[in-house]
């Protein structure tokens, strides 16, 4: 049995200002950074240790995972750098304000409900959306996140490692938990900084909890 803790970033400026942060990068705020280590400090007091650790290749994952390890009790440890742990890619909107950018997306499927606050559901499938409307050719829709999220499943898989370390993104997690639940899990928002565990026994991939910062 593998058993894979994945982790949302920091709080962000981006997140403070209510922006289109996908791949597009801002610091960890003074809080983000704070949440951080106390979150790496929570996995230490309940002994939980990781064989390995992995990281997007993004900033605000990459600080995230550093100040996290720091305060665990693995603090020797180097993420591996993965895109296929990055946020959705937005395209043209990234850096954008979020309602307007969730509500033209949502109007171009016919859904002019969703806005910067909807749930996440709304969200994965206004991605839709945004790639129709995107003119640079980067923005992904929620099959794309789909391939990338089957290929670091693969790679957690594959691993000799059985306790795993992934940090990534809101949205992301959101795909990811709505994969594996086969689309029957709506989740509102994940928490910057919280824990969503899995899994991963006789093949199968399963949700053990999500959006924790205790009790990990």
């Amino acid at each position: 049995m593998k058993t894979i803790y994945f982790v949302r970033h920091g709080r962000t400026l981006f997140n403070q200002y209510c922006k289109m942060s996908g791949i597009s990068d801002s610091p960890l705020t003074d809080i983000g950074e704070q949440k951080a280590a106390d979150l790496g400090a929570v996995f230490k007091a309940q002994n939980i240790s990781f064989d390995i650790a992995y990281s997007s290749d993004l900033g605000r994952t990459r600080r995230t995972a550093r100040l996290l390890l720091d305060h665990s009790v693995n603090p020797d440890l180097t993420p591996i750098e993965s895109t296929d742990l990055r946020e959705v890619s937005f395209g043209m909107f990234e850096g954008d304000i979020n309602d307007p950018t969730w509500e033209r997306a949502g109007k171009q499927i016919e859904s002019p409900e969703v806005r910067g606050d909807s749930p996440d559901e709304l969200k994965i499938h206004a991605l839709t959306g945004l790639k129709q409307l995107d003119t640079s050719g980067l923005a992904e829709d929620y099959e794309d996140v789909k391939d990338r999220i089957r290929a670091i499943l693969s790679t957690f898989a594959h691993s000799e490692e059985e306790t795993i370390l992934a940090v990534s993104h809101g949205l992301y997690i959101n795909c990811l938990i709505y994969m594996l639940s086969d689309e029957k899990i709506h989740v509102s928002t994940i928490e910057n900084t919280s824990v969503t565990k899995i899994i991963f026994e006789n093949g199968v991939f399963k949700i053990a909890y999500i959006g924790r910062t205790e009790n990990l």
